[in-house]
């Protein structure tokens, strides 16, 4: 995490002269784009290690960013912007920290790692059984289970 918040503060302290304003933010959305993609891809192909997702994202981003730089601005006549493959990677970093918080969510919702604190409960219907709850009752879920639990 020290490393994600320092690469930030590296971005951000670096004076924005890309080609017009809006370029970094440009650079920054397909970034975050094809980050989605090479990230959930590299999540699905290696069964949620979370290395792999991380190289997924920033490496997807980091190898747009090169191509873009080094194959469509020279055939344009621009010059090599650095700057923009930094925004490109920063995107997928970003994309990678999207991916790691959802899939890691989902997986410690379903018991595959320590608990969120997520109120999330698999029941099984055959080994739970469910309290009868009061008719009449106030409405209120908490006094509902209250009198359920005195009830039995």
């Amino acid at each position: 995490m020290k490393i994600i918040i320092l690469f930030f503060a590296f971005i951000l302290s670096i004076n924005i002269n890309a080609q017009d304003p809006g370029d970094a933010a440009k650079h920054i959305g397909a970034g975050v784009v094809i980050g989605v993609a090479g990230g959930y891809a590299a999540h699905k192909i290696s069964n949620g290690q979370r290395g792999w997702k991380w190289a997924g994202a920033v490496g997807s981003s980091l190898a747009a960013g090169l191509a873009k730089e080094a194959i469509y601005d020279q055939s344009k006549g621009y010059e090599w912007e650095t700057k923009d493959v930094l925004y490109t990677t920063l995107g997928g970093v970003l994309a990678g920290m999207a991916i790691d918080i959802l899939t890691d969510n989902s997986r410690r919702r379903s018991g595959g790692g320590r608990s969120c604190g997520c109120l999330v409960a698999q029941l099984d219907a055959h080994k739970v059984q469910l309290p009868k709850f009061v008719k009449n009752g106030t409405g209120d879920i908490t006094s509902e289970l209250q009198a359920a639990y005195l009830l039995e």
